[in-house]
């Protein structure tokens, strides 16, 4: 339970073998200030599963990173439950790559309206992996905002999955959300699913959503190879500004894990 404005807090969770199995409930205060960071490592073929039930009071606010990273033997079942009070805001980020087999499940019901979410996440697979994000967000009241980015990149013979549900009824007037979906193909055998959803009910809205799926652009590659940089060079030069977007959004604690140089590691297995 979070009182006020405290430092931040990190959880790390890891294991071997096996199972791995944790459930976190956080309740925020009203006016309570938190940056949560959360870090899954696993190595070998274990399972992990783990949840975290968070509510925030009126006027509360959090900063929430989730970084998982795995050697591409284990699997991951992350869920995410999270109620906002009005006037609250939730900025949820996440970094997941290196998982056999994934799924990040962030559900968010804004249970009043008058509050803020914004949603980023970066999944990366390789090899033969699949790794599936599916988000949900209910607006229960007006006002409402929601600012949501996905990017999956794919590479091998991997496959990414991207479903992200928004759900606006007639309670939720003057809601205010975007969502987009952005993926890219580095290989011609890898696999991108993305289906954006939004079903609105209330007349008083500005909503959009799209989706992108394209392969790193020839004329970007062309430009900075005419300036000297070798293609290996200028290829994961483009990836890593891909990448930086989503992960400067962490926590300010994730900077220790390097978050950037385990994406790209990732990528070279």
């Amino acid at each position: 339970r979070i009182r006020g404005k405290v430092p931040p807090l990190e959880l790390v969770l890891s294991g071997g073998d096996g199972l791995v199995a944790t459930r976190v409930i956080l309740i925020l205060d009203e006016k309570a200030d938190l940056d949560l960071l959360e870090v899954v490592l696993a190595e070998g073929v274990s399972a992990h599963s783990h949840v975290i039930e968070v509510h925030l009071g009126q006027e509360a606010e959090l900063r929430h990173g989730f970084l998982a990273t795995a050697d591409g033997q284990a699997s991951l079942l992350a869920h995410l439950a999270v109620e906002q009070a009005p006037r609250s805001r939730y900025a949820f980020t996440s970094v997941v790559t290196g998982w056999s087999l994934g799924r990040v499940e962030p559900r968010v019901v804004q249970l009043e309206g008058q509050a803020e979410t914004t949603l980023k996440g970066l999944a990366m697979t390789s090899a033969e992996q699949q790794l599936a994000t599916h988000t949900a967000v209910r607006f229960d009241g007006p006002e409402g905002e929601l600012d949501q980015l996905q990017k999956c990149l794919a590479s091998g013979q991997s496959h990414t999955i991207f479903n992200g549900a928004i759900n606006v009824p007639r309670v939720a007037q003057r809601t205010n959300a975007a969502q987009l979906s952005r993926n890219l193909l580095l290989s011609g055998q890898a696999r991108v699913d993305t289906k954006p959803e939004l079903e609105i009910v209330a007349d008083d809205v500005r909503c959009a959503h799209g989706a992108t799926v394209s392969q790193l652009q020839e004329d970007e590659l062309f430009y900075l190879q005419s300036r000297g940089i070798g293609a290996s060079d200028a290829a994961a030069l483009l990836l890593r500004g891909a990448c930086q977007e989503v992960i400067e959004q962490l926590p300010s604690p994730a900077q220790a894990w390097q978050p950037l140089n385990r994406v790209m590691e990732s990528l070279d297995r």
